[in-house]
């Protein structure tokens, strides 16, 4: 009995890791968005987000960054997501300033 509970709960972690896990790429239609792609070329493949945040604060400056009071310099991030409708992911796109960085399968979709 022990050992059918403990497969369960193995299975169903193995399950919950995988759903979330990350990708490299992420397909809309017929085109394919990859990490280092710029906000405008995903927008421009995939349309607009279903939902989005950000963090930090966009600047005015060409280069969307700003200088920390040690000298260094962050840039602001925000997040992408598409709900591709129910009984498929929704993929969570996280860029830093304009540059996709990374691409996750979270739960799944319920449009």
């Amino acid at each position: 009995m022990k050992t059918k509970f403990f497969l369960a709960l193995v299975a169903a972690f193995f399950i919950t890791v995988s759903a979330h896990a990350e990708t490299e790429v992420f397909r809309c239609g017929s085109e394919i968005v990859k990490i280092g792609d710029s906000t405008e070329t995903v927008k421009r493949m995939c349309g607009k987000p279903s939902t989005h945040s950000q963090k930090g604060k966009e600047s005015s400056t060409k280069s969307k960054k700003k200088k920390k009071e040690d000298g260094s310099e962050t840039s602001y991030s925000k997040k992408w997501y598409y709900d591709r409708g129910y009984g498929d992911y929704i993929y969570v796109l996280s860029f830093k300033g304009n540059t996709l960085k990374k691409i996750q399968k979270s739960d799944r979709g319920g449009k």
